[in-house]
C-alpha cells in the first residue's frame, strides 16, 4: 500500500510537469528549430539540427527586433503605472472597509464581487466610445487607468480580508500610546500586510502584462501597443513566422518568471490569508 500511494505521487507529479512544463519546453523547442525542418514531410520532436536565427533577429536591431523590445518596453510601463496608482488605492479603500464603520459597507463589498464576474467584453464597446469621445485612444496612462480599474475589486476584496484578520487591540494600544489613526496604520497595519501587498502587486503585474484583449482594442500605435499584441502582428496573412513567434514567447517569459520566482512565497501567503475571511 505504501509503495501504491508513492507510485501513484510520483505518477501525478510527472503528469502535473508534463502539463505545466510541456508547453514551454515545446515552445522553445520550436524557437530553435530551422523552418525547413519545422515543415519537413516526417517532422522529428527534437530538431536534428538547432539554430538560433530566430533570437538573433530579435536582438540585431531590424524592424522587428525594433518592435519587439519597444513594445516590451510599453508593457513595463503600463505594469509601473498601474502599480504605482493601483497599489496605494486598493490599500486605502481595503482599509477604510474592514476598519471604518459608515453606512453602506457591506453593500460595496459585495457589489465588489458582483464586479469580478463581470467579463472584459461586455465593457470594451463602451469603453472605446468614452475614449473616442475624450481622445484618450493610444494612450499608456489612460490603457492603465483600464487596468487599474479592473483589477481594483479583486485587490480590494483580497486585503481588505486580510486586513480584517489583525486584531483591532494592536492599532487600539496604538491610539493609547497617542497616534493617531494615520500614524498607526503606517506603524500596524502596513508591517503587518505587506505578504497580501506584495501579492497583489504580483498579481497586478503579471495581468498587465499578460494583456491583450483591452489593448487591442485601446492601442493602436507603436507608441502604445504592449508586447502581446506586437507578437501577434508577426503573424501576417501570407506567412506564420512559428520559429519568431516562439522565441519572442520565451523572451517574454523571462520578467514575469523572474518576478513569480521572487515573490512565490508572498503570492501563496497573500492569497490565502486574503481569501478565508470576509
Amino acid at each position: 500500500m505504501k509503495y501504491a500511494k508513492k507510485a501513484g505521487y510520483i505518477a501525478a507529479l510527472i503528469l502535473f510537469l508534463i502539463f505545466a512544463a510541456g508547453p514551454f519546453v515545446w515552445t522553445f523547442i520550436i524557437s530553435i528549430t530551422p523552418d525547413h525542418a519545422m515543415f519537413a514531410p516526417t517532422p522529428e520532436l527534437l530538431p536534428g539540427e538547432v539554430t538560433f536565427e530566430n533570437y538573433k533577429e530579435l536582438f540585431s536591431g531590424g524592424q522587428r527586433g525594433s518592435r519587439f523590445f519597444e513594445s516590451m518596453y510599453n508593457s513595463l510601463r503600463a505594469a509601473a503605472i498601474t502599480l504605482c496608482i493601483g497599489v496605494p488605492v486598493a490599500v486605502m479603500s481595503a482599509y477604510a472597509l474592514s476598519r471604518m464603520e459608515f453606512k453602506g459597507r457591506k453593500v460595496i463589498k459585495n457589489l465588489l464581487l458582483i464586479t469580478m464576474v463581470i467579463p472584459v467584453m461586455a465593457t470594451i464597446i463602451p469603453l472605446y466610445q468614452m475614449f473616442a469621445a475624450g481622445k484618450m485612444l493610444d494612450d499608456i496612462f489612460w490603457l492603465s487607468m483600464v487596468y487599474v480599474s479592473s483589477y481594483l475589486p479583486m485587490a480590494v476584496w483580497l486585503i481588505s480580508n486580510y486586513f480584517a484578520t489583525i486584531p483591532e487591540e494592536l492599532e487600539e494600544a496604538a491610539l493609547i500610546d497617542g497616534c493617531g489613526k494615520f500614524v498607526s496604520f503606517f506603524r500596524i497595519i502596513l508591517p503587518l500586510s505587506y505578504p497580501i501587498i506584495l501579492s497583489v502587486i504580483l498579481i497586478m503585474f503579471l495581468n498587465t502584462w499578460s494583456q491583450f484583449q483591452i489593448p487591442l482594442i485601446l492601442a493602436s500605435s507603436m507608441e502604445t501597443k504592449p508586447m502581446a499584441i506586437v507578437v501577434s502582428e508577426f503573424m501576417t496573412k501570407d506567412t506564420i513566422q512559428y520559429g519568431l513567434i516562439a522565441a519572442a514567447g520565451m523572451l517574454a517569459l523571462i520578467p514575469p518568471a523572474l518576478t513569480a520566482l521572487i515573490f512565490r512565497k508572498y503570492l501563496i501567503s497573500g492569497m490565502t490569508k486574503g481569501s478565508v475571511k470576509g
